[in-house]
C-alpha cells in the first residue's frame, strides 16, 4: 500500500512540475532583434527631388544623447543644442529604395514600429505621393496611426526648422495637432478617404516661416491642404480654414470676431465651446441639393461694443451676427472646394447613404456634378457664457446708469 501511495504521489508531483518545466525551456523569441541593435524611427518626411526622385528624411531616436539630457536636464529644441534625435536622409527613385539606399549609411537596423508622424513637401503632394503610400502601408510594422502632414515648401526645411517647447520633431507635430483639432487624422483615415468614390481629402498644412532663427518662426499649422484624385489642388486658409474644421466638427478653442451693430466699436470676440454640423441631402426639381445644418455654442471673450450681452435681446444679436457669420463663411468655403472639384466634406457618401440606388447612377458623373450642386447652409449659434463682467467696461458710467 505504502508503496502504491508513494508511485502516486509521485506522479501528481510530476504533473505539476511539467508546466513549471515547459516555460523554463522556453528561450525567448529566437528572431527578435535588440534595441541597441535598432535605429528607431519617430517621424519620417518625403520630397520630390528637381530630377523626379523621391528623398525619404528620417528622425531617429539618439539614446547617447538623451541620456546625457536626462541626466542634466538640458532642453533639445534650440539651436545649437544637442538633440535627443538626429536626422538622416537619402534619395532613390521611390520611397522603398531610398530607405534601403538609408540603411547602407546607418550602422543599425531601421525600425517603423514608433513611427508616429509623416511629413510630405508640398511639391509631392502636388504630384501626388500615394503611389509612395503604398510602401509604408506594406510595412507590418507601421501602424495605421500615423498622423500625415503637408508642409510648405521642403519636408526638409521642416526637419532643419528649430523650436523651443518640445524635444522632437514627431512630438511637435503630435502637440500641434491636438491644439487644433478634436480628432487629429490618422493614415487609416487618409487611405480610406483617398480609397472612397469622391477621391478627395484633406491634410493638415504646415507652415514655415522664413525667420527661424533663435527669436522665433516655428512651424504651426496653418490650414488645410485640399487633395483630390490623390494630389494636392489647393489650401484653405485663414476663414476657409476655420470654416472647413466647422463642417468636419474639429473646432477647437478657435478665436472669431463680428460686429453686432453699425456704431464703432461693435466687435465682439468669442471662442466655440461646442459646433455640430449634420449633411441632408434633398431632391428638388429633379436635382440633389445638399443642406448644412451647423448647431454651435460660443462663449464671449471680449466685447468691444456698448451693448451689456447680460441683456437677452444684446445676446440674441450676437447670436444672429455668429450665426451670418458662420453661412457666409462656410458657403464660401464650399465654393471654393467645387472649384477644386474636392468632395472634402463627402457629399457623395452623404446621398449614398440616403440612396444607394440613386448614387449608383450619379457616381459616374460626380466629379462633373458636384462643382455644380446646389447646397444651403444653415446655422444657428447659442451664447452660453459672456465672462465676470455683465457690463462692457468701454461703456461710459453715465450711459449705465441712464433710465
Amino acid at each position: 500500500m505504502r508503496k502504491n501511495k508513494s508511485i502516486d504521489v509521485l506522479i501528481q508531483l510530476g504533473k505539476r512540475l511539467m508546466p513549471l518545466a515547459a516555460l523554463l525551456s522556453l528561450t525567448g523569441c529566437w528572431d527578435s532583434d535588440e534595441v541597441n541593435s535598432l535605429a528607431i524611427v519617430t517621424s519620417a518626411g518625403m520630397d520630390r527631388t528637381k530630377d523626379g526622385a523621391i528623398e525619404l528624411i528620417l528622425e531617429i531616436v539618439a539614446p547617447q544623447q538623451q541620456q546625457q539630457q536626462s541626466g542634466t536636464g538640458q532642453s533639445s529644441g534650440q539651436k545649437g543644442g544637442k538633440g535627443t534625435t538626429i536626422v538622416r536622409y537619402a534619395i532613390g527613385e521611390t520611397a522603398a529604395d531610398a530607405q534601403g539606399r538609408l540603411q547602407w549609411k546607418l550602422p543599425r537596423t531601421i525600425y517603423w514600429g514608433q513611427l508616429q508622424v509623416l511629413v510630405v513637401g508640398e511639391e509631392l503632394a502636388r504630384d501626388g505621393f500615394r503611389e509612395q503610400l503604398d510602401y509604408l502601408v506594406r510595412v507590418n510594422e507601421i501602424r495605421l496611426r500615423v498622423m500625415p502632414f503637408v508642409t510648405h515648401g521642403k519636408a526638409l526645411d521642416f526637419f532643419d526648422s528649430h523650436f523651443l517647447l518640445e524635444q522632437t520633431k514627431a512630438g511637435f507635430l503630435q502637440s500641434e495637432a491636438a491644439r487644433v483639432f478634436h480628432k487629429p487624422l490618422t493614415l487609416s483615415r487618409l487611405v480610406q478617404r483617398l480609397s472612397s468614390d469622391e477621391d478627395a481629402a484633406v491634410l493638415p498644412f504646415i507652415n514655415i516661416p522664413e525667420d527661424r532663427g533663435d527669436r522665433g518662426g516655428e512651424p504651426y499649422i496653418k490650414g488645410y491642404a485640399v487633395f483630390n484624385q490623390g494630389r494636392m489642388v489647393g489650401t484653405l486658409e485663414g476663414n476657409s480654414f476655420l470654416a472647413a474644421k466647422c463642417v468636419t466638427d474639429e473646432l477647437k478653442n478657435d478665436v472669431e470676431t463680428v460686429n453686432v451693430g453699425n456704431e464703432s466699436p461693435a466687435r465682439v470676440t468669442y471662442t466655440t465651446l461646442a459646433a455640430k454640423s449634420r449633411l441632408i441631402p434633398i431632391r428638388r426639381n429633379g436635382e440633389w441639393q445638399m443642406n448644412i445644418r451647423i448647431e454651435s455654442e460660443i462663449n464671449m471673450i471680449q466685447n468691444t461694443s456698448r451693448l451689456p450681452m447680460a441683456d437677452p435681446p444684446n445676446a440674441r444679436l450676437l447670436e444672429a451676427a455668429a450665426a451670418e457669420h458662420i453661412r457666409e463663411v462656410v458657403t464660401q468655403t464650399v465654393r471654393d472646394t467645387q472649384r477644386m472639384h474636392a468632395d472634402i466634406f463627402a457629399f457623395g457618401e452623404a446621398i449614398k447613404r440616403r440612396n444607394p440606388h440613386e448614387w449608383s447612377r450619379l457616381e459616374p458623373q460626380w466629379n462633373r456634378f458636384y462643382p455644380e450642386m446646389d447646397f444651403r447652409v444653415e446655422a444657428s449659434v447659442k451664447l452660453r457664457r459672456i465672462g465676470m463682467n455683465s457690463i462692457p467696461l468701454g461703456r461710459q458710467h453715465k450711459e449705465r446708469t441712464k433710465p
